[in-house]
């Protein structure tokens, strides 16, 4: 689910991929994207990017919480951020570590 003004113009395929995995991480819960490339983020924001996205939380519960959050971090592995804020989930695309190269695998 989208939350009405959100501005999806401009999200990377990676967080495309990410909200579906999020979908999964919510479970029973619903998954609202409340936020992508609008609103009002610090300066260096990957959502001016489109890659990141802002997730609902205020329907969970203290448990439901921390066990979607937890999923969340563990299905999308080390090349996102998962940051459990006051008022929703926010996950970026922020790999840290250089790509392979695929002659070198």
């Amino acid at each position: 689910m989208i939350k009405n003004g959100v501005d999806l113009r401009g999200l990377s395929p990676q967080m495309a991929i990410a909200y579906t995995i999020a979908t999964k991480c919510y479970g029973q819960y619903d998954c609202v994207i409340t936020s992508a490339n609008d609103s009002k983020h610090g300066p260096n924001s990957l959502h001016y990017m489109g890659q990141a996205l802002d997730l609902r939380t205020r329907h969970l519960n203290g448990q439901g919480l921390q066990s979607v959050y937890h999923k969340l971090k563990e299905a999308l592995g080390e090349q996102f951020d998962v940051v459990l804020e006051s008022d929703h989930i926010h996950m970026e695309f922020d790999p840290k570590t250089k790509q392979t190269d695929p002659e070198d695998r």
